[in-house]
């Protein structure tokens, strides 16, 4: 009975459900940093010893893997930036570079169990439904956080990552189970990428009326986060997929849904506004103030806060910056959010660059947020770094340009096209999030990349 039993296809269905439901509580903080270990740790780490077991009992089959020579150019990138920053540069705590090293490989690894889950075709529908298990959980929480004040678990500042539980007023957005709210929208852009175009795609009437009902209330959920980013993200890589699937009519009704939820989002609509110069000033660094008012209010007796308006430090927020302060007035918040990233993050990021172009000065090196994923893998991995990890997604360009030429394509060419759109939006998102360093979504990015190479391997 359990002689053909796939042990890899029960981890990652525990993988695709366990780390974004599960709220971000530490086990324990690392000495002399900001890091925690976390459940998911524990659970990434057993299951990736079981694959190492097995790896060991069959030879290592991986390496057979025509993309495994890429991750090995990456992770010697790695090794290499870690062992300068740790040795030579001494750019930081040194525990701080290596554990951001170790998370980086531990991220990555869930690629390599993704493929030995997947063994035919017929897996990618027990894999996507457990996806939609998931987001239907994670908008159950989102929602519960909005009316039923559930708590939030969030790791936006150093004091909150210590597993506090915190409260929504009304200016705060919703996170759902995840670290913040732009974490969330990451994760809710990508996801419905997928699940709008499969919703047009497949077959099967049950698991097309599913798929459009997790997709409205995902969607909703992500206007509810307010991320600029994410939204148009998500409604540049779903129009892409849709022509890309020949479906072009449909980019008009999904246009609309994002203009009509723009335009009834209070929030998003007057950050949007706020966003275009031609409406709004944009204030001066000097003259952007944090308010006292705090965007989270914790269920522990709150400490006292300081009525003083304090000046903007590179060391104060954690990403996103305006995460711990949300001002009434859109434009304020909206010209601090810049102005961090303009004037503070990715100037670091530049000035780590120009300290050491091959290599880089670490990965950590440069604080938690950098707010522009490209500066950052080349400010912490330098060109090194930068470039044998893009060739990974260079790699699945190659792989799916041939799919544009064909004339007549099949479901499993269409799905190839799918993940190639998700695997834009990734790309987009990481402009101004950092999404391969939040965790609930990197392990996602990482799963959806490991069906996408499987997907492109599988003949029959």
């Amino acid at each position: 009975m359990f002689k053909n039993l796939n042990p890899f296809r029960i981890i990652l269905a525990i993988l695709i459900t366990f780390i974004p439901l599960y709220p971000k509580f530490p086990l324990f903080n690392v000495q002399s940093t900001y890091v925690a270990i976390r459940l998911d740790d524990i659970v990434i780490a057993a299951c990736l010893l079981i694959w190492l077991i097995f790896q060991i009992k069959n030879k290592f089959p991986v390496f057979k893997e025509k993309i495994t020579p890429l991750f090995i150019a990456y992770f010697i990138a790695i090794l290499v930036s870690t062992l300068n920053a740790v040795l030579i540069f001494k750019t930081t705590n040194n525990q701080l570079l290596l554990l951001n090293a170790f998370r980086r490989f531990e991220y990555m690894s869930v690629f390599f169990i993704t493929l030995k889950a997947v063994k035919n075709r017929r897996d990618f529908l027990y894999v996507y439904l457990f996806f939609i298990f998931t987001m239907l959980g994670i908008a159950a929480y989102g929602y519960g956080q909005k009316f039923f004040h559930f708590p939030v678990i969030s790791t936006m500042n150093e004091e909150f990552s210590k597993g506090q539980l915190l409260q929504m007023n009304i200016w705060t957005r919703i996170s759902s189970t995840f670290a913040g709210h732009y974490d969330l929208a990451a994760y809710l852009s990508v996801t419905l990428v997928i699940t709008l175009a499969l919703f047009i795609v497949i077959k099967n009437k049950w698991l097309k009326i599913t798929s459009l009902f997790i997709f409205l209330i995902g969607f909703h959920l992500l206007t509810l986060t307010a991320s600029r980013i994410s939204i148009f993200a998500f409604w540049g890589s779903a129009i892409l997929s849709l022509i890309l699937l020949r479906k072009y009519l449909w980019t008009i009704p999904v246009s609309l849904l994002v203009i009509f939820s723009i335009i009834n989002s209070n929030d998003l609509k007057q950050r949007l506004i706020a966003t275009v110069p031609s409406f709004k000033s944009v204030a001066k660094p000097s003259q952007v103030l944090l308010p006292p008012t705090p965007t989270l209010i914790p269920t522990l007796p709150p400490t006292t806060i300081s009525q003083k308006p304090i000046k903007i430090s590179p060391t104060v927020f954690r990403h996103p910056p305006e995460e711990d302060f949300i001002p009434v007035d859109s434009d304020v918040g909206v010209a601090r959010s810049g102005e961090i990233r303009f004037n503070v993050e990715w100037p670091r990021a530049i000035t780590a660059f120009r300290k050491n172009p091959i290599t880089g000065t670490g990965l950590g090196s440069i604080t938690m947020a950098t707010d522009n994923d490209y500066l950052r893998f080349l400010g912490e991995s330098g060109l090194f770094g930068f470039i044998t990890f893009t060739i990974i997604f260079i790699y699945f360009l190659l792989r799916t340009w041939p799919l544009l030429k064909l004339k007549k394509i099949n479901f499993y060419h269409q799905l190839s096209l799918i993940f190639f759109s998700a695997m834009v939006c990734v790309w987009a998102n990481a402009v101004f999030i950092d999404v391969f360093e939040a965790s609930k979504v990197a392990y996602t990015i990482w799963i959806i990349m490991g069906l996408y190479y499987k997907n492109l391997e599988i003949k029959s």
